[in-house]
Order: C-alpha cells, then sequence, then structure tokens
C-alpha cells in the first residue's frame, strides 16, 4: 500500500514550513490548524494544499496524517477525540507523530489505534525553523519497518538526513535526550566563555579556538557567535519546548530508574533560569545565557 494523499495536523512555525516539501514533492496535502488563518496562509502560497474543517476530515482525505503539535497529550486527544483522526482513518491507514512527544505515551497511543487496525510510527525532527525551510531536518524514526518503508516517499522531502532508531517511540525517546544534551553543551560553553571573558579573553577568538579543539559543541559551533557574543538571542527553537523537551528527558530517565546526577543538576538550573525569565512568550532555548550572566555579573561580549 503506497501512500497517496497526505494530512498535516498541526500548522504552527514547523509545520507551516514542513508542509509545503511534501506538496512540493507531489502529493496532495489536506491540512488542519486550530488557527484556521494561519492554515488558510499556507494554502494560498503553495499550490496541492488543502484546508479542512477538522482532524477527522484531514483523515477522512489522506492515506496517513502527519501530526506536528506541542506534546504527547496534544497529538492524543487529536487522534482519539470524537473529531479525530482516527474516526476519519481506514483500516491500514498510517499516523506519523513529528511532535516532541513523551516516548511512553506514543507507546500507549500506538496500541490504542492498532486495536483500530490503525498503524503508527513517530518520527521527530531536528534542525529547528532553518531546516524545516531548507527541507534538510534530521529525523528520528521509530516503527514496524514495512510502516516506515510505506512512509519514507512523504517523509524525504523534509529531511537531510534520516535514522531508523528501532520501534515505535525510539524517535521520540532519541529526540528528549538529544534537545536534552544540547542544553547542557550550551551550559557548558556559557560558563567556558563566560571564565574567560572576566579574565580579559575575546569571546569570539575562544569561540574559534574551541570550534577547532576537543572542547568543541554544537553551542559553541551554532550559537555562541551567532546568537550570544552577537547579543541576538534568537534562533529556532523556543525556550518553553526546550523546557519541555528536559522534562520529559529527566521523566524517562526516572521511568528507566538512570541515574542522572548532572543532567538532574542541570535541569534544576533550567527550573531556575525559567523562574527567573518569568514571561517566556517570545523567548528561545538561548535565554538560558542570560540567567547564566546574570548569575556572573558579565556579559559575553567583546572587549572594546
Amino acid at each position: 500500500m503506497t501512500v497517496k494523499t497526505v494530512g498535516f495536523v498541526g500548522i504552527g512555525r514547523m509545520g507551516s514550513l514542513m508542509s509545503p516539501h511534501i506538496s512540493g514533492a507531489g502529493f496532495p496535502v489536506h491540512i488542519y490548524d486550530l488557527n484556521r488563518d494561519a492554515a488558510e496562509a499556507v494554502a494560498r502560497a503553495h499550490n496541492g494544499i488543502v484546508v479542512e474543517d477538522s482532524a477527522k476530515a484531514v483523515a477522512e482525505a489522506s492515506d496517513a496524517v502527519i501530526t506536528m503539535l506541542p506534546a504527547g497529550p496534544d497529538v492524543a486527544s487529536s487522534a482519539l477525540d470524537a473529531d479525530g483522526i482516527a474516526e476519519g482513518f481506514s483500516e491500514g491507514d498510517v499516523l506519523i507523530d513529528m511532535s516532541s512527544s513523551q516516548p511512553w505515551m506514543t507507546v500507549e497511543l500506538a496500541a490504542k489505534l492498532a486495536e483500530r487496525g490503525i498503524a503508527m510510527i513517530d518520527s521527530p525532527v531536528s534542525g529547528g525553523i532553518v531546516g524545516a525551510e531548507a527541507g534538510t531536518l534530521t529525523l528520528m524514526i521509530g516503527g514496524e519497518d514495512a510502516i516506515v518503508e510505506r512512509c519514507l516517499p512523504i517523509l524525504e522531502p523534509m529531511a537531510g538526513n534520516i535514522f531508523r532508531t528501532g520501534g515505535v517511540g525510539s524517535g521520540h525517546a532519541l529526540k528528549t535526550l538529544n534537545n536534552m544534551l544540547s542544553g547542557l553543551n550550551t551550559m557548558a560553553a556559557t560558563e567556558a566563555l563566560l571564565i574567560g571573558t572576566r579574565f580579559g579573553l575575546d569571546p569570539e577568538v575562544m569561540t574559534d579556538v574551541i570550534s577547532k579543539s576537543t572542547g568543541q559543541n554544537s553551542a559553541i559551533l551554532r550559537t555562541m557567535k551567532q546568537q550570544v557574543i552577537s547579543r541576538k538571542f534568537g534562533g529556532g527553537f523556543a525556550w518553553d519546548l526546550k523546557w519541555k523537551d528536559f522534562m520529559i528527558a529527566l521523566e524517562l530517565a526516572h521511568r528507566t530508574e538512570t541515574p542522572v546526577p548532572l543532567s538532574a543538576l542541570a535541569f534544576e538550573l533550567n527550573r531556575a533560569a525559567n523562574r527567573w525569565m518569568g514571561d517566556t512568550t517570545g523567548k528561545t532555548s538561548t535565554e538560558i545565557v542570560r540567567w547564566m550572566e546574570a548569575m556572573a555579573g558579565t556579559e559575553i561580549r567583546k572587549p572594546e
């Protein structure tokens, strides 16, 4: 069974950029979002995209439906509610959750859908807004091999890298652990640059040297010059989503009875930063640096 028509539920910052790659590959795409204006704007800008009135209507028109929603409970609600995806699906159709969902909830949802003859895979992404717009996201796909193979033609147009991670839920597990490690990288890089700045080193020179040395990490390569030293504090990853992923990762550690003293300490520091920020609307994951700068009484800037 090949996928001929695709549904997409969740046309937010990521979904609005991801779904056009599928229609651009020649697949008819039916979309739904609680914000109908956002969905209609995407449909007007791209041929082959049709706006529907509900998640159920999207599923009725599609062989496979992608969800790109805030978290696992939102995906479960979209799938199982009275006007949800499962109500519109036929037996053999596929739900593809590309959200950053709780992996244990993904396993539970997949089991409930299987009872109705509906397949499910998870395919969370890394790469943020830039990757979504360019169609170069990294996908982490969990699920049965035969189902994944059916879905690859609609996933490949959005991806630069595709990794198979194991059974359903494994993609979500790996995604949340990646994001936790990314947060730890940022905090570690910030501490190093704060020490050097207070000593009198140029943080740009530090970044250049460390990026070619053994202390290199993703924050040194992609964040410090671009977002911190420039004082832009932007980036494609919202703070609230990063904080959610950190909470999921620590819950996963608890559920697997894994001791994580370093990550647990970082989690509590992020909790303190979250309270310090107050209103987090529009803030990105780099905001943790501002909090660490405030504690040090120093900003990571080029010397004047």
